[in-house]
């Protein structure tokens, strides 16, 4: 019990050394992104089953339309406020009043692009699904900026709270829309819904005053930092959303709702590590940035994290594809199965290279990241047309993925220019992780031999060998973890 309460009060802190910063953070930040998967996943799970491909196909082209007015006008302010080091009151009041200006902006600009993406899709819903969802740029635009100086300061105690809360009420308002809808309005309007609720807690929660004001000096400034990170957003937004573009086109709405859904699988480690990365350890990184023996310390640490988690789980997303789709999603979604095996190779890379993204920026050379990442789009430009036509949504699949492991190779022999990392750092941590991800691999395909054909209890029953598997090809990693912590503290309570 006293273990628990130090624990506990060790979260609830705020101050200490900046690696104490770090692991606190980290912690509140796992705990966040820990409960904010459990919600999105059973989200897209129980709207899965209540709304037909198609529609998903319908909401995914609209978001992409919307992400494409706000990628476009990308400010790259977060990024700039994380990495400020003077007068961040003063640069934060203008931050503020720029966001809010860009989103009502935002909110008029998404009328007017809604026809168009009618009639490219030639889908005249569209028309009006566009343009309503535009709304939502209006309460993102409001959100409270001094979630940013907490982030900085790598307090994450009241921004766990912010994310739970908004994903809770989010969940509810979803499955209830969509339950009595059963249309894709269920879709936009909780979108629309999720904005104001996320804007409102944030006034709620964080503390601090916002203020309208300009400083034209301070605006050039981050508008000079984030010009490289806008640039980057909008490469990343093409790359991320090229793919249902084609498809969309292609393959119709229906292709695009299974491609859709094995992406969102695929992706699940790298979407929720990717958080944690980036409102831990570019704040550290960034406060690290004229320390590269620190730097490359922490990166290294870093990397070996990453790459212990994501390859036996994109491995196990891999295996378990067609359990996973069957026992989740139901039989009418098994089109999904084949992409979802490609992607999860795709979802691993990503994860591993995001790491590099943060340490470009931490240094203050985003363009390193937004020229690799421009490299990566070309090569993806030039594949996906014609494996798309060829093989279809498994084509689009390998055109996605083949990029992306070429762009995390690129990014450890940078990494060993900028900072000093040895290339080793990063290969054999990863050697070890694929011997690994083979044996469990190896496991689970063994087991599906023996487990019942009903897909919900089979799934469940691969799923708890796969982390026992897991469990025991890390133990002894744990065991000499603890033996180097208990020989640290010996040899400090000797020195005393």
């Amino acid at each position: 019990m006293t273990f628990l309460k130090r624990v506990v009060q060790f979260l609830d802190r705020a101050d200490g050394s900046l690696q104490r910063k770090a692991v606190r953070s980290g912690i509140w930040v796992g705990l966040s992104s820990a409960g904010v998967a459990v919600l999105s996943f059973a989200r897209s799970i129980i709207l899965a089953r209540l709304l037909t491909p198609e529609i998903f196909g319908l909401m995914a082209v609209c978001s992409m339309a919307v992400r494409m007015i706000e990628i476009f006008t990308e400010t790259g302010f977060g990024a700039a406020l994380i990495h400020r080091q003077q007068r961040f009151e003063d640069a934060r009041d203008t931050a503020f009043t720029l966001m809010v200006l860009r989103g009502a902006g935002l909110s008029v600009l998404a009328f007017f692009i809604a026809p168009w993406a009618a009639a490219f899709y030639e889908q005249p819903i569209l028309d009006s699904l566009v343009a309503i969802v535009g709304i939502s740029f209006v309460f993102t635009g409001c959100q409270n900026v001094n979630a940013i100086a907490l982030q900085k300061e790598l307090d994450f105690k009241r921004l766990t709270y912010l994310e739970q809360a908004g994903t809770a009420l989010n969940f509810l308002v979803s499955v209830g829309l969509a339950y009595t809808l059963r249309s894709v309005w269920a879709l936009v309007y909780a979108q629309i819904a999720s904005a104001a609720i996320n804007s409102i807690l944030s006034f709620v929660i964080v503390p601090g005053r916002v203020r309208f004001r300009f400083d034209f000096a301070i605006a050039k400034e981050l508008f000079q930092y984030g010009r490289f990170i806008t640039g980057l957003v909008i490469v990343v937004f093409l790359t991320r959303e090229l793919d249902n573009a084609v498809i969309g086109k292609l393959l119709g709405m229906e292709a695009l709702g299974y491609y859709v859904i094995a992406y969102t699988l695929a992706n699940i480690p790298s979407t929720y590590i990717s958080k944690l990365l980036a409102k831990v350890l570019f704040p550290m990184f960034s406060k690290l940035q004229s320390d590269k023996i620190g730097l490359a310390v922490e990166y290294g640490r870093g990397i070996r994290l990453v790459i212990g988690v994501v390859v036996p789980v994109s491995v196990g997303i891999a295996v378990l594809a067609p359990e996973i789709v069957a026992a989740l999603y139901g039989p009418q979604w098994a089109p999904a199965v084949a992409p979802l095996q490609i992607l999860a190779v795709f979802g691993c890379f990503r994860a591993l290279w995001m790491l590099n993204g943060y340490l470009y920026n931490a240094i203050g050379q985003p363009q390193i990241d937004f020229y690799v990442s421009l490299a990566r789009l070309i090569v993806m430009g030039a594949l996906i047309y014609p494996l798309a036509v060829s093989y279809g949504i498994v084509g689009a699949s390998l055109a996605v993925t083949v990029p992306m492991v070429m762009q995390f190779i690129v990014g450890v022999f940078l990494s060993r220019r900028l900072i000093g990392v040895p290339v080793a750092t990063s290969a054999r941590p990863f050697a070890v992780a694929v011997l690994q991800g083979g044996i469990l691999g190896a496991v689970l395909v063994s087991a599906k031999l023996f487990v019942t054909s009903d897909p919900i209890i089979g799934l469940a029953v691969l799923i708890g060998l796969g982390g026992v598997a897991f469990v025991i090809l890390h133990a002894q990693e744990v065991l000499a973890a603890w033996r180097a912590r208990k020989t640290h503290a010996v040899f400090a309570r000797d020195s005393r």
